[in-house]
C-alpha cells in the first residue's frame, strides 16, 4: 500500500522547492525573498519545512552555503522522486489557500452544464460548507468583474449566468491568473511538469477529454493556409481558446454572434480556414460547430501576435499604415530622434496592428507576461509610446490597456537599440522567444548593439527544428527554457540584463565599429564632393567597414504629393453613373501615366465588392486602391471629381464627391505622399475649394502650397 504523506507544504514552500530543482546554480536567500516578496526570515522557515518534508521522504537535505545561496541534489532521481511526490498529493494532505479554493470553484463552476451545491464543493474541497460559503464572497466577486453573476437557488445549488463570450473570456482569464496559458498545456500535456497542486488538477480536468495535441495540429494547418506563423503566446492561446470552445460545445453552450459582424468576418481569408479547422473538429470530437462558433474562431485567429504574415492582408492596409506611420512619427517627435527610416520598425509596428484592432473590437484581453520588466527598463519610452498610440484609440473607439501598450513599446525598444547597432558575421545566433516577435525582435536589437554577431532569424519555440535544418546557427539564445543535442542554448532576459551579458561574454565579442561613423563619413565627403547616389555610397561603406545596419534604412526614395498629383492625374467634373465607374475612370488614369497595369483597375472595383465600402475614409471622400501585386507598377495616385456626387454604400460618408485612386509597391515608399494627401483632406475649407474646382490650376495649387508649407 502507498505510503500517505502527512507533512503540510504550503503552496510558497512547494514554489521555493520547484525554483530549487531547476535551477542549476545555488540560489541566494535575499533573491527568493524578492521573488515570492515576503522577508529572508519568513524564507529560512520555509526552508526548515522543506527540510522536513525532504527528510521525511528519505531525501536529502537541501544545500546551504553562506554567502552563496541554497541548492537541491543535482541526482535526476531524487529531482523525479520530488515531483513524484507532488504529483501524488491531494488537497486533503495539502493546505489549500484561500485563493487556490477559490480558483478550483470557479473552475468547477465553468465546466458545470447546470447547478452545483455547496456540499458537493466543499466535499471536492475536503473544507467544511462554512468555508465554502466564505469562499464564495470572493468567488461572486471575481465574476462581477468579468462581466458574470453567481446564482444561488434553494434546493438546485449554485451557478454562473452570463453572455456565453464573457465566459469563456473568464474561462481563459482564470487559466491566466492561475498560470500562463502554455505552462497550462504542458500540465495538460506533461503530468510530471513541475504541477501546482490542487489547482493544476483543476486545469487538467477542464481539458479532459480534449485531445489538444490534435487542437495544435489544427493550428498549425491555420497557420499554413494563412501563410502565418503566430508567436507562442498566441499559438498556445488560440489552442486554449479552440479547447475551451469544444468544451462548452459538448456542455450545450453555443456562442451567438451578432449577424452584421458575422457577415463582415465572413469575407475574411481567415474565415475560411476557421471553417476547414471546424470541419476538423466536427469529426474528431463528434459535435456539431455552428456558423456562430467559427466566427469565433475566426476573431481569434484575426486578433492573434503573428511572428510571420502576408505584407498585405485583406483589409484596408492603407489605413492602418497611416496609422503606423502616425504613431512612428509621434513618438520620434517626443524623442527627438528620427525613426522614419527604419523599416523593420515600420512592418513590425504594421504586422502588431491588425490584430491590436480585432482585439480592442472585440473586447478580447492580450497577457503581457514582462510588463513589469518593460516598465521598468523603459519608463519614459512606455510613458511616450502610451501617448502616441492615440491614433489607434481613434481608430477603434476604444482605449489601449497597458498589456498593449507594453508590445508597442517593446518595438520601439528594438528600434531605439537599432540606432546604435552594429554588426558583423561573427556568431550566426538565433533567437528564440515565446511572448511574441516584437519581444524577439528587442532581444535581437540588443545582442547586436553589444556583441559582434549575426542573427540568422527571430523565431518562436514551436519553429526552431524547422529552422535548425535550413540554417546555420552556432548558438541559440533563448527567453524560454530550450534543451537541444549538439547546439548550446543560453536562456535568458528579453531585456538582455547585465547578467546575461556575462553570461554571452564567453561565446560573442563586442564590436568596434559604431554605426555614427557611417554619418560622420557622409558629412566629410558631402563638404568636399557632390555625391551622385547617396544610397549607394552608404551601402558600399558600410561594406567597407564591416556594418550592416545600413539595411535600416535602404528604400526606395519617397516622392511627395506633388510628385503625383499633377495636371496629368487630376481630372475634375466628372460625370459617373455609380461608384463603379467613378473608381474605373480614376484607375484608368493610373494606367495612362504608367503607374499600373489595366487588371489593377478592376482589382481596385473587386476589392470594393468583397470588402465593403470602407475606402469611402472620409464625408464624400474615397481611396480605392488594391494589393501591389494586383498590377502596380510605380507609386502613383489620381485624383478626380465627380459632377453629381455617388454612393458607395457607406451610410456615414455617402455620398462622395472627390475619388483617389492609389496604387503602392511596397510597404513605405508611398508613405509621405500619403501622409501629405490626407492632411490636404483632413482641412475642411481646402476639400470645398477642390470640390468646387473649375480647373486642374487649382488643386495644384494646393497641393504645391501644401508642400511648401512642410
Amino acid at each position: 500500500m502507498k505510503e500517505v504523506i502527512i507533512i503540510t507544504l504550503n503552496e510558497r514552500s512547494k514554489q521555493i522547492l520547484m525554483k530549487l530543482i531547476n535551477s542549476n546554480e545555488p540560489v541566494k536567500i535575499s533573491d527568493l525573498a524578492k521573488i515570492f516578496n515576503v522577508s529572508s526570515r519568513t524564507i529560512r522557515y520555509d526552508l526548515d519545512a522543506i527540510d522536513e518534508f525532504l527528510k521525511y521522504n528519505s531525501l536529502p537535505q537541501l544545500i546551504r552555503k553562506p554567502n552563496v545561496g541554497v541548492k537541491f541534489s543535482e541526482l535526476l532521481e531524487h529531482k523525479n522522486k520530488v515531483l513524484s511526490l507532488f504529483d501524488s498529493l491531494t488537497p486533503y494532505y495539502y493546505n489549500l489557500s484561500q485563493q487556490e479554493r477559490v480558483n478550483i470553484i470557479l473552475s468547477e463552476l465553468i465546466q458545470q452544464r447546470d447547478y452545483i451545491t455547496i456540499n458537493n464543493l466543499a466535499d471536492k474541497l475536503m473544507v467544511s460548507r462554512s468555508t465554502v460559503i466564505n469562499d464564495l464572497k470572493s468567488v461572486r466577486k471575481w465574476l462581477i468583474e468579468h462581466g458574470l453573476q453567481l446564482k444561488s437557488t434553494p434546493k438546485y445549488g449554485i451557478k454562473v449566468i452570463g453572455d456565453e463570450k464573457q465566459l469563456r473570456r473568464a474561462a481563459v482569464e482564470l487559466l491566466t491568473e492561475t498560470l500562463d496559458i502554455d505552462r497550462a498545456l504542458d500540465i495538460v500535456k506533461s503530468p510530471m511538469h513541475g504541477r501546482n497542486i490542487g489547482v493544476d488538477k483543476q486545469i487538467t480536468k477542464l481539458f479532459e477529454d480534449i485531445d489538444i495535441p490534435y487542437i495544435e495540429q489544427c493550428v498549425q494547418i491555420a497557420e499554413k493556409e494563412l501563410e502565418t506563423v503566430f508567436s507562442d503566446a498566441a499559438f498556445s492561446g488560440l489552442v486554449v481558446h479552440i479547447a475551451i470552445a469544444i468544451k462548452r460545445i459538448q456542455l450545450g453552450k453555443d456562442i451567438i454572434m451578432p449577424k452584421e459582424e458575422l457577415k463582415a468576418l465572413e469575407i475574411t481569408k481567415e474565415f475560411a480556414v476557421a471553417s476547414n479547422i471546424a470541419k476538423m473538429l466536427e469529426d474528431h470530437f463528434k459535435v456539431s460547430i455552428p456558423i456562430d462558433e467559427i466566427g469565433y474562431i475566426t476573431v481569434h485567429l484575426l486578433g492573434s501576435n503573428v511572428t510571420k504574415t502576408h505584407p498585405y492582408p485583406n483589409e484596408n492596409w492603407v489605413e492602418y499604415q497611416l496609422i503606423t506611420e502616425k504613431i512612428i512619427r509621434n513618438v520620434s517627435d517626443k524623442i527627438n530622434k528620427d525613426l522614419s527610416r527604419d523599416r523593420q520598425l515600420f512592418e513590425g509596428l504594421l504586422d502588431h496592428l491588425r490584430p491590436t484592432v480585432y482585439r480592442l473590437k472585440h473586447g478580447l484581453k492580450l497577457k503581457n507576461p514582462i510588463l513589469d520588466e518593460i516598465k521598468t527598463n523603459y519608463r519614459e519610452l512606455f510613458e511616450i509610446v502610451k501617448e502616441s498610440l492615440k491614433p489607434i484609440e481613434d481608430y477603434t473607439g476604444k482605449l489601449l490597456n497597458e498589456e498593449e501598450v507594453g508590445y508597442f513599446a517593446i518595438h520601439f525598444g528594438a528600434a531605439i537599440e537599432r540606432l546604435k547597432v552594429t554588426s558583423a558575421s561573427k556568431p550566426n545566433i538565433l533567437v528564440v522567444c515565446g511572448t511574441g516577435i516584437g519581444t524577439a525582435k528587442l532581444l535581437s536589437s540588443r545582442l547586436q548593439s553589444v556583441f559582434d554577431v549575426n542573427i540568422v532569424d527571430a523565431v518562436a519555440y514551436h519553429q526552431v527544428k524547422d529552422i535548425l535544418k535550413e540554417k546555420n546557427v552556432d548558438l541559440i539564445v533563448s527567453t524560454v527554457p530550450i534543451q537541444l543535442e549538439g547546439i548550446k542554448t543560453i536562456e535568458v532576459n528579453p531585456l538582455l540584463t547585465e547578467k546575461d551579458i556575462e553570461l554571452l561574454k564567453d561565446f560573442v565579442i563586442k564590436p568596434k565599429v559604431q554605426g555614427t561613423v557611417i554619418d560622420d563619413l557622409i558629412k566629410i565627403i558631402e563638404k568636399h564632393c557632390v555625391i551622385g547616389n547617396r544610397e549607394k555610397l552608404i551601402e558600399d561603406l558600410s561594406k567597407f567597414l564591416n556594418v550592416a545596419s545600413y539595411e535600416n534604412t535602404r528604400g526606395v526614395v519617397q516622392p511627395v504629393l506633388k510628385d503625383l498629383l499633377t495636371k496629368e492625374t487630376i481630372k475634375l467634373n466628372v460625370e459617373a453613373k455609380d461608384w463603379e465607374e467613378a473608381v474605373r475612370i480614376g484607375g484608368e488614369l493610373l494606367v495612362k501615366k504608367g503607374f499600373a497595369e489595366p487588371q489593377y483597375v478592376e482589382a481596385m472595383i473587386n476589392t470594393v465588392k468583397e470588402m465593403g465600402p470602407y475606402i469611402v475614409i472620409a464625408p464624400g471622400i474615397a481611396m480605392p486602391h488594391a494589393r501591389p501585386e494586383a498590377g502596380a507598377k510605380k507609386i502613383g495616385m489620381s485624383l478626380i471629381t465627380l459632377k453629381n456626387p455617388v454612393n458607395f454604400g457607406n451610410k456615414e460618408n455617402d455620398p462622395v464627391k472627390i475619388v483617389v485612386s492609389l496604387c503602392a509597391i511596397d510597404h513605405s515608399s508611398h508613405l509621405k505622399a500619403l501622409t501629405e494627401l490626407v492632411e490636404l483632406l483632413g482641412d475642411e475649407e481646402k476639400v470645398e475649394i477642390i470640390k468646387n474646382a473649375r480647373n486642374t490650376k487649382q488643386v495644384i495649387y494646393l497641393v504645391k502650397r501644401r508642400d511648401s508649407l512642410v
